[in-house]
């Protein structure tokens, strides 16, 4: 998850101009840890752009390679998205839970398999923080100070002490964090 120096995921109105989304070396690393990974959720919120983005990106004729790569590697990763309003995700590799998220995410976790990675959105990401269900944190920081918009650190009732995993500094500025969770 890319995230301003501030702590934003997300800028005002949905604003990500701030972002860096061409780094090849950011994208590198996201593939390497991508190998690790079966299985992605979603929130609400952020399920309709990003279905939407891939899928498009699967057949545009101008996209990024980049983002071709990931489109593909996104169509054939499973995708539970948490939702009580969407019935249909729009995608054959998406299903729609309704159920409570933090009890089903339990049970997903129990499940063999690979990692489960999420991106957001903001306020998904945040119960999943909250309700000590995050192993691992991959974080982008950009170095941006953004002001206002969504964090996934806003209204966490609850304190975690994280271990630095692994920092990476990018050429192009980004730095590249991971923190496991001590307390998982």
């Amino acid at each position: 998850m890319q995230m301003s120096l501030d702590g934003i995921v997300e800028g005002e109105n949905g604003d990500g101009s701030w972002m860096n989304t061409t780094d090849p070396e950011n994208w590198a690393d996201l593939f390497e840890m991508l190998q690790t990974v079966d299985l992605v959720l979603a929130g609400r919120v952020m399920w309709p752009d990003y279905s939407k983005h891939w899928k498009e990106m699967l057949t545009s004729p101008t996209a990024p390679p980049d983002e071709v790569k990931y489109a593909r590697i996104a169509e054939k990763t499973q995708h539970i998205v948490f939702s009580k309003t969407i019935t249909d995700a729009g995608w054959n590799n998406a299903k729609i839970v309704s159920s409570d998220i933090v009890e089903e995410v339990k049970k997903l976790k129990q499940l063999p398999g690979k990692d489960i990675v999420t991106y957001g959105g903001a306020r998904f990401a945040s119960t999943l923080i909250d309700s000590g269900l995050v192993d691992e944190y991959r974080l982008c920081v950009v170095g941006a100070i953004v002001t206002k918009g969504k964090s996934i650190f806003n209204g966490l009732t609850k304190k975690s002490t994280l271990e630095l995993i692994d920092a990476k500094k990018l050429k192009s500025g980004l730095l590249i964090v991971r923190y496991g969770n001590s307390s998982t």
